[in-house]
């Protein structure tokens, strides 16, 4: 805060009250000077402590999403050993169904933080860098959420699925063409699910080596459901 005292006498012409202004003046100037490099060290540092947490927690954010890619690929092979196994009794001719069909429930989710960013959003640290930085970070961050949000339809899946299983009691019984129709879908929509995720991972995963081998990313033209 600046704070102007009154001159110490009364000025007694019009040369000392010039002088007395001027010096006034450049106090003032000298003041907000200082204050403004004040502020933009505090912002500079302010937009380091950012770049540095964000930068680390993407580092981190490597290995979690590099996981998630395994966890999503063991739970793509399950889907489709189970989707094989239903379709074989809707294929079977009339009376001829098997009756040791096997199915495997499997579920987990594994996420990437954010914590680095919501903490730069909250104390405007982006206000402070580079725009094409900033864009950078931003659109990183967007593909995180999206990867993170992505996951949620996975927990109806499991629900949706042991429902079925409970209703048609499969643990007990056979499994009847009525029972494999109704489970056929639901593992059709738990599939598309996960590649929906698989797709999400791969866009995050490209572009987060890209930032931190310093190089522009390249586009993803497509994504394969292998």
């Amino acid at each position: 805060m600046l704070d102007v005292h009154p001159p110490h006498k009364a000025i007694g012409s019009v040369s000392e009250f010039f002088l007395h202004l001027f010096t006034i003046t450049v106090g003032l100037l000298i003041a907000v000077g200082i204050e403004g490099l004040v502020e933009r060290h505090q912002h500079r540092e302010l937009a380091e402590q950012a770049r540095n947490s964000m930068t680390a927690e993407i580092r981190g954010n490597t290995t979690s999403l590099h996981e998630a890619l395994q966890q999503i690929a063991a739970m793509r092979t399950k889907i489709k050993a189970d989707i094989a196994a239903v379709e074989a009794v809707q294929n079977a001719p009339t009376g001829s169904a098997p009756t040791d069909v096997k199915l495997r429930i499997d579920y987990g989710g594994n996420t990437v933080d954010e914590t680095a960013w919501r903490t730069a959003q909250a104390t405007a640290a982006l206000s402070y860098m580079p725009y094409d930085e900033a864009s950078t970070f931003s659109n990183i961050y967007a593909e995180a959420e999206d990867f993170n949000s992505s996951q949620a339809p996975l927990a109806d899946d499991v629900a949706a699925f042991t429902g079925l299983v409970r209703r048609y009691g499969v643990t007990k019984r056979p499994i009847t063409r009525e029972a494999a129709d109704a489970m056929a879908e639901r593992l059709g929509i738990w599939q598309g699910h996960l590649f929906r995720i698989r797709v999400a991972a791969k866009v995050l995963q490209n572009d987060q080596d890209a930032f931190l081998q310093h190089r522009k990313a390249e586009p993803l033209h497509s994504i394969s459901d292998d």
